[in-house]
């Protein structure tokens, strides 16, 4: 419980930190593109490739936030102390 309770704040943290400091040029320039397009068609081609982006930094910072909870299972919970 405490466990899964740890891996949902660090995973949150990750993503907002992530949307906050993470400056992505190209979908910025694309959603600039999107709203001062007057075409309808260009504008729907814009929309398609900006879904396109956007799925693609979604899919590769939960491959990272991924491997982050995987190695923080990997680190013990109890520091080792041996026996006298």
């Amino acid at each position: 419980m405490k466990m899964q309770f740890k891996e949902a704040i660090l995973i949150f943290l990750l993503l907002t930190t992530n949307t906050i400091f993470a400056k992505n040029k190209e979908v910025n320039i694309l959603l600039e593109k999107v709203n001062q397009t007057p075409n309808k068609e260009e504008r729907k081609e814009l929309i398609e490739e900006l879904k396109i982006k956007l799925a693609n930094e979604n899919k590769k910072i939960r491959q990272e936030t991924d491997a982050i909870i995987k190695a923080k299972k990997k680190i013990p919970l109890k520091i080792y102390k041996p026996k006298p």
